[in-house]
């Protein structure tokens, strides 16, 4: 699966042991991730900050989270789900300027009602269905028919992907009614994430989001690296990325029409840094070869591009 879609994994008592190596000692959390304890409890250390954790409860962990596991109850159990929430920040911004991921990030920890609990297991619950039964369908599939189906499921289950993380998002709606104090980095941070998702199609320099801010280039990428762990060029590289495959695998529109869409200088250079990121051309992509994890980080250079005159 690419780096964005949901991963799904259970925790209890015969494979729990020394999560993610933090019971031993301080870990990074690599990507993003979410947890619903559903029995036992445990107290953790994030960021600084201790936590207590006890059924209905969901603590979020966003890449470059600092993680120690202080102590667990032997029976503790829950569901463990990998997901980049940040690729439904745009489907955010088209109904509110409600800045959830920015509220997650200020409460990693809360506390569900029972009928979040239930929609998000009822989530959970119909994309393991999904992934559990189509290996099994595809054994009776002649390769002719299999492909179509297969990008059935896979449509099937990005949606309730996005589905199950609009509904974590959801659970943090009470948080901006009493948003926490938050400093002047933090603001620099939320209008850049907000303006972002409103303008990366047109606008890929960092120096047009620093600008906005009355900010140094430098001095603004690194209040963004400080509070996300991911610098201005990485941000915009995902989400040029994130849209790109999205156009490539749910719209009809021709390789040039995204490049242009996406105002890069033209075609070929479009190609050229789709492939340093994905290991394959949009084509390729587009007839359904998925191609490496991309590592953004290796190739930020190459978002310098210059808007069309």
């Amino acid at each position: 699966m690419d780096n964005e879609k949901v991963r799904i994994s259970k925790l209890d008592p015969t494979n729990n042991q020394d999560i993610l190596g933090a019971e031993t000692g301080t870990v990074q959390i690599a990507r993003t991730a979410c947890f619903i304890c559903t029995k036992g409890s445990g107290r953790i250390m994030l960021n600084g900050t201790e936590y207590t954790i006890e059924p209905g409860s969901l603590t979020a962990y966003f890449p470059y989270s600092v993680l120690h596991i202080l102590e667990k109850t032997s029976d503790l159990e829950g569901i463990i789900v990998s997901c980049n929430l940040e690729t439904i920040q745009p489907l955010l911004y088209k109904v509110s300027d409600f800045n959830g991921l920015f509220l997650i990030r200020q409460h990693p920890y809360t506390k569900l009602m029972d009928h979040q609990v239930k929609m998000l297991t009822t989530y959970i619950r119909l994309m393991s269905d999904i992934i559990t039964h189509i290996d099994v369908e595809e054994q009776n599939l002649q390769e002719m028919s299999g492909k179509p189906i297969r990008e059935t499921v896979r449509q099937q289950i990005d949606l309730l992907g996005n589905s199950f993380m609009l509904g974590i998002v959801s659970c943090y709606a009470h948080y901006a009614h009493s948003p926490a104090p938050h400093s002047r980095k933090d603001d620099v941070m939320q209008k850049f994430i907000s303006m972002l998702y409103q303008s990366y199609k047109q606008e890929h320099d960092v120096s047009y989001y620093a600008d906005s801010q009355f900010l140094t280039c430098r001095y603004f990428s690194a209040i963004i690296k400080e509070k996300t762990g991911k610098s201005p060029s990485e941000w915009i590289v995902a989400a040029l990325l994130g849209e790109t495959k999205r156009l490539l695998t749910t719209t009809s529109k021709s390789i040039k029409e995204i490049s242009i869409e996406l105002n890069f200088p033209n075609q070929s250079y479009f190609g050229k840094w789709f492939k340093n990121l994905v290991g394959c051309s949009p084509l390729e992509y587009k007839k359904g070869k998925q191609g490496k994890e991309p590592i953004i980080p290796e190739y930020t250079s190459l978002i310098g591009l210059t808007p069309k005159p």
